[in-house]
C-alpha cells in the first residue's frame, strides 16, 4: 500500500478524520520529530561534503517550526506530549537513530524515504482538503512548495548513491514503518 492511499491520509483529506485520531497522530508524530531532529543532526556529521552538510543543516530551522506547531496545537487541545510513545513510534524512531551506524548511503536513503512519504501523502491530502480544515496548518507544512523543494534536493543526493541491497532494504523498511505508523495512529495502539 502507498502511504498516500492509507485510510488515515484519506480521512484527513476528505474531512472525516476523527479528532481523537488526529490527537493520537499529533502526540506520536511529535515524538517522531523529536527523534528525527537528532537523526538529522547525525546525518550532518556523516555528510560527505559541505554542500550536503549545508542542505541537511538548513533543515533544522523548518524542523523547529514543525515542533513549535505541534506544541502550540497540543496545548490548544490539552494533549500531553510527554506521554510515552507507542510501540510503532518508538520502533520507527529507533530505526532512524540506528541508520547512521550503517553509513551515509543508508542513512540518507532513510531520510529521503521518510520525507518523500510525508510529502506524497500530505500532497494528496492538500488536493482534496479545504483551506478551512482544522488540520490545514499541518497539511500545508508537508505539502508546501518549500517542503517539495527539500524532498527534490534530497532526491538529487540519493541519485548520487551507488545502488546496493542495503540501500534498497532501507528504503523499503521506511515505507513499511510509515504504513505501520499511519495504522497505529489511525486505529490507536497501546502497549499491552
Amino acid at each position: 500500500m502507498d502511504p498516500a492511499d492509507h485510510p488515515f491520509v484519506r480521512a484527513a483529506a476528505d474531512g472525516t478524520l476523527p479528532p481523537e485520531a488526529f490527537d493520537r497522530w499529533l502526540v506520536e508524530d511529535h515524538h517522531f520529530v523529536v527523534g528525527f531532529r537528532r537523526f538529522l543532526a547525525r546525518l550532518v556529521e556523516l555528510a560527505p561534503d559541505e554542500a550536503a552538510r549545508d542542505l541537511l543543516a538548513g533543515a533544522q530551522v523548518p524542523l523547529q517550526a514543525e515542533l513549535d506547531l505541534f506544541r502550540a496545537e497540543a496545548e490548544k487541545r490539552g494533549l500531553d506530549l510527554t506521554a510515552e510513545p507507542g510501540p510503532t513510534t518508538l520502533g520507527y524512531t529507533s530505526f532512524l537513530l540506528a541508520a547512521p551506524a550503517d553509513g551515509w548511503p543508508v542513512a540518507l536513503t532513510v531520510l529521503y524515504g521518510a520525507e518523500k512519504a510525508y510529502f506524497d501523502a500530505w500532497s494528496v491530502v492538500r488536493t482534496q482538503a479545504e483551506a478551512s480544515s482544522p488540520y490545514w496548518s499541518f497539511i500545508d507544512n508537508w505539502s508546501s512548495p518549500a517542503f517539495g523543494a527539500w524532498v527534490d534536493d534530497l532526491a538529487q543526493l540519493v541519485a548520487t548513491l551507488a545502488p546496493s541491497p542495503e540501500v534498497d532494504r532501507a528504503f523499503h523498511r521506511v515505507v513499511r514503518f510509515e504504513l505501520r505508523f499511519w495504522d497505529a495512529v489511525h486505529r490507536g495502539e497501546e502497549w499491552s
